[in-house]
């Protein structure tokens, strides 16, 4: 009876022994998941810069000064390779401003966004634009606040004349790109710790590249006073604006740097 009590004892301990290991194996195991589960959800600050890219071969019959652009709001879709989809958009009731881009000069900050970590498959950007501030750009030949984007420069025909043009997209037109990494690929890896910029680029002298010269020495031209201008709308001179519009949005480049 002894040895059989000696025994049970024994059978006892090792049960014991077997349910703690269990148990300490399933604690970690949760532990383990819990802060995989919670780093996931740790967030980056990524800056939102605007810019135009003027890195393409202008004609030398037409050569851009200035950009103008107001943008109202920002939706973005993420989809990433462990974790759920990250959607947000901006406050439809807040606008983001107005920003005036000299030819050669540097991108603006427009805001940032505090984004989940991890491996984005897909970086998807919306972006909304606004009526320009009038009180920010004011240009005497056009009514600024009847566009949201503006393109200012000098277009010689091919008599010699020098004359101011203008290219504008409307407001609340929508502008949509997907981001590439800075080799121009994804997937794009963000890690909390780091601070990333996006740069969302524009290219209207590679978009006005590709179009014939003959659009612009048929142009309507204005007149106001004494003033004569070339004004590219949705209005206006509507085939050169169609031209413009679909081979602008084909240049819109994101990067995140």
């Amino acid at each position: 009876m002894q040895l059989n009590f000696v025994y049970i004892i024994k059978l006892l301990c090792m049960n014991t022994y077997i349910k703690l290991r269990v148990c300490i194996l399933i604690f970690f195991t949760i532990f383990l998941f819990g802060c995989e589960k919670d780093e996931l959800t740790y967030t980056v600050k990524v800056n939102f810069n605007i810019g135009i890219n003027q890195e393409s071969d202008q004609q030398t019959y037409l050569i851009l000064r200035k950009g103008v652009i107001a943008l109202k709001g920002v939706t973005f879709l993420g989809m990433r390779e462990q974790g759920e989809n990250i959607f947000f958009e901006t406050r439809p009731d807040k606008s983001h401003g107005t920003y005036i881009i000299s030819a050669g000069q540097s991108a603006q900050y427009i805001t940032y966004f505090d984004i989940p970590q991890g491996v984005y498959n897909l970086m998807k950007w919306d972006i909304t634009i606004d009526e320009i501030d009038d009180d920010l750009f004011d240009e005497k030949n056009v009514d600024s606040d009847d566009y949201g984007f503006l393109v200012s420069g000098i277009y010689t025909k091919l008599d010699g004349t020098n004359i101011p043009i203008f290219f504008t997209i409307n407001p609340s037109e929508d502008l949509s790109c997907e981001a590439k990494n800075t080799n121009g690929i994804t997937p794009i890896s963000i890690k909390e710790g780091n601070t990333y910029t996006l740069l969302i680029e524009l290219n209207p002298s590679l978009a006005i590249d590709g179009i014939d010269r003959d659009y612009f020495e048929k142009a309507i031209i204005e007149t106001d006073d004494e003033d004569k201008y070339i004004l590219v709308s949705s209005e206006t001179n509507v085939n050169l604006h169609q031209l413009f519009l679909f081979r602008l949005e084909k240049t819109l480049k994101a990067t995140v740097q």
